[in-house]
């Protein structure tokens, strides 16, 4: 009896750490995305912004899974491309593995969607602070990077927070292709007890304890954090 609960919670544990590892990687990766692209909307010109557009929407608007398929198939060939036909460091070959593209697909999926919130919360302070910023002699990036965009990340911090909660769930569809997370791990579970609902719920509570906590730790941070009398719309 104790080697197959062993067993259970070796496979919980896995599958848990490795979709952490993957919401952790996919929300920071695609908050640096978001950043340059909100930047880059707002600052690079029509063409640029044309660019951004196009990206945001397909990545918004294609599901994850087909993102991570296409993703599992074209990244590789792409690197190798390069390596190659145009000479680039073997350095490229880390894309070609498997784990390198899921991580790579979520941050780019999750910088799309990061990309609206940073520039919303960067609008609600850009005007009144840019002007503050270049009457005490600053340069217009010294006041994006130094004055607007760290207040901006401090507003943005709750649909950030929403943002974490949308990416963990969407870890799911890693199953599809191979891959054992935390849902791929309750289905192995149910596979060897036999309990498809006792499998799923105890995977369901993990999912809602670890989404639970971070956006308690996300509030506390928002609390202390925030800027008195200005907040990002939803």
């Amino acid at each position: 009896m104790l080697t197959p609960m062993l067993d259970i919670g070796q496979s919980l544990l896995n599958g848990f750490t490795f979709t952490v590892e993957l919401t952790i990687i996919g929300i920071f990766g695609g908050l640096g995305i978001g950043i340059l692209l909100a930047i880059g909307d707002m600052y690079g010109g029509r063409l640029v912004s044309a660019l951004i557009r196009v990206y945001v929407e397909i990545f918004r608007g294609s599901p994850i899974i087909v993102q991570l398929f296409i993703g599992q198939y074209a990244i590789p060939q792409l690197a190798q491309f390069l390596i190659v036909h145009y000479g680039l460091p073997s350095f490229f070959l880390v894309a070609m593995n498997p784990y390198v593209t899921i991580f790579l697909v979520f941050a780019l999926n999750s910088g799309a969607y990061q990309k609206g919130y940073i520039k919303g919360a960067m609008e609600t302070v850009f005007e009144d602070q840019m002007m503050a910023g270049l009457s005490v002699g600053m340069s217009k990036a010294q006041t994006v990077f130094f004055i607007i965009l760290p207040q901006a990340l401090r507003i943005v911090i709750p649909a950030w927070s929403n943002e974490f909660c949308s990416l963990t769930k969407s870890t799911s569809a890693v199953a599809l292709i191979g891959f054992t997370d935390l849902t791929m791990a309750g289905k192995d579970i149910a596979g060897l007890t036999y309990d498809v609902i006792g499998a799923y719920s105890l995977v369901a509570v993990i999912y809602l304890g670890w989404i639970t906590l971070f956006t308690k730790i996300a509030d506390v941070i928002y609390e202390k954090k925030k800027i008195p009398g200005i907040e990002l719309s939803a």
